[in-house]
This record gives C-alpha cells, sequence and structure tokens, in this order.
C-alpha cells in the first residue's frame, strides 16, 4: 500500500492548497485564506502552519506562494522573475539593473540579486533562497519596459534599450568595459529609441556621459543632436568615471565632462 504523502497536512490545509491548485491562483493573501475559512484566526493559523512545514513560500507579510503539492520533498524553486512580479504586485516596477545586464547579454557575470526597481519600496528579502532587492526609483525612471511571458503571467522587465541607459547609469567594469558593451550592442537595438530614452532620463549627468561615449561612434554623431539639446542649459561639468574620486583630466567641452583618470 502507497504511504500517504500528505499525512503531515491537516484537513483545512490540504483544503487550501487543493482550493489554490484548482482555482489556479498564483498569489495566495491572507484576504484568499480568509474567503476560505470565514474564522480569520484559522486562516491565519493554517497560513502559518503550511508556511512552517514548507508549503508556502513567503514573500512578505499577507502574500504568499504555493510549493506544488506535486514537488519532490518539497524541492522546488520559483522563477526568480516571476517572484519579483508576485511581490510587487500592483506597484509599477520591472526586474532590471544588474539582472539585466546578464539577460540580454552585456555581461557574462551572473548577478547573485534579482534587482526589481520600483516606485515604491526599497527592501532587501531571501525569497525561495534567492536574494531580491527592491530599490525605489523616481516615476520618471520608470518608461522602457516590456512584458515577458512566464508560466502563463506577464513579467515586467527592461527593454534592451532601457537596460542599455541602466548600464550607463549604473555600470559594471571599468570605462573601457563600457565603450565595449556599447560598440558591441549598439547596431543590434533601435538606436533611435535609446536616444530618446537617454533624453527621458531624468539624471542630466548620465546624459552628459552618455553622448562623450556615443560621439566615438562617427556613424552616430547625426543622430545626438536632440541628446546635446537636452544638457544645452547645463553648466555643470561632471567625470566620467563616478567611482573614482579623482577631477583631473582632459575636458570635454561639448558634452561638459571631465575625462577623470
Amino acid at each position: 500500500m502507497t504511504p500517504n504523502k500528505y499525512t503531515n497536512l491537516s484537513k483545512d490545509e490540504l483544503y487550501l492548497i487543493s482550493r489554490t491548485e484548482f482555482e489556479k491562483q498564483r498569489l495566495i493573501t491572507t484576504a484568499f485564506a480568509q474567503k476560505l475559512f470565514t474564522n480569520k484566526n484559522k486562516a491565519s493559523k493554517v497560513l502559518t502552519s503550511l508556511t512552517r512545514k514548507g508549503r508556502l513560500i513567503q514573500l512578505e507579510k499577507g502574500k504568499y506562494i504555493l510549493v506544488p503539492i506535486k514537488a519532490p520533498n518539497q524541492q522546488w524553486t520559483p522563477n526568480e522573475f516571476l517572484v519579483a512580479s508576485l511581490w510587487m504586485g500592483d506597484t509599477a516596477y520591472y526586474v532590471g539593473y544588474f539582472t539585466m545586464y546578464n539577460y540580454w547579454g552585456f555581461t557574462e557575470q551572473v548577478p547573485q540579486t534579482v534587482f526589481v526597481p520600483n516606485v515604491e519600496k526599497s527592501r532587501t528579502k531571501i525569497i525561495g533562497g534567492v536574494k531580491h532587492q527592491a530599490v525605489k526609483i523616481d516615476r520618471k525612471k520608470h518608461y522602457g519596459t516590456e512584458l515577458i511571458p512566464i508560466d502563463d503571467q506577464n513579467v515586467s522587465i527592461s527593454d534592451k534599450e532601457r537596460t542599455l541607459v541602466d548600464f550607463i547609469y549604473k555600470p559594471v567594469g571599468s570605462r573601457e568595459a563600457i565603450e565595449e558593451v556599447l560598440k558591441s550592442n549598439l547596431k543590434k537595438i533601435d538606436v533611435d529609441k535609446f536616444i530618446e530614452y537617454l533624453c527621458c532620463f531624468p539624471v542630466v549627468s548620465v546624459r552628459q556621459r552618455a553622448g562623450y561615449y556615443l560621439e566615438k561612434f562617427d556613424w552616430l554623431k547625426p543622430r545626438l543632436r536632440k541628446l546635446k539639446r537636452s544638457i544645452a542649459s547645463r553648466n555643470t561639468y561632471v567625470v566620467l568615471d563616478p567611482s573614482s574620486s579623482s577631477r583631473k583630466g582632459a575636458v570635454n567641452k561639448d558634452w561638459r565632462v571631465i575625462v577623470n583618470r
């Protein structure tokens, strides 16, 4: 006789799991549990018990995802992009920064953290064994996203052009590495969209640095007029490498950039 795999689950716990799977509920909330159990204390106890038994993964207070009942020995890791989407809920967000640098092939470095720029919160949480970092951003920075389907759910990520803007904003590696990424990708993207994204970016110093880098590509120069106009009222000079404390170096007057070493 085959042993019952679910002997450690109560009748109420099995009911919540079966209803969740039957209704194809991606996100389990306290409100969902309270619809199943009119007694709020019972609903809370079922959620707490299932989390303790490893049958639920808590995203934050009142929000959980279900470990599939068929998962062998409950060894299951949810898709980290899908987790980010469920964690954010109705908040405007996208999976971005260093996570997307690898996704789009800008770097070979595999990030150990899923970065989630969003308009509401800054927080770090380990979910399903993976570190997720929510980074609060200005709403003016929330653009240039696309939706990708993961397990029948749409997840918001930065598109390739927007990721390249973020790469200039939060670079990885040396100045030469940034130039190499631009060189390798500019002819693989919609350049006009990329420049439009740069013009929209609310941090002027990023537009200045981008202009300096892009002007090195002769075929791009005619397309940089709008970007140059976007910094016309800016009299402040910025260093090309903000990670260096030095402000010594050649001065590029067109883009008001100090090429520091």
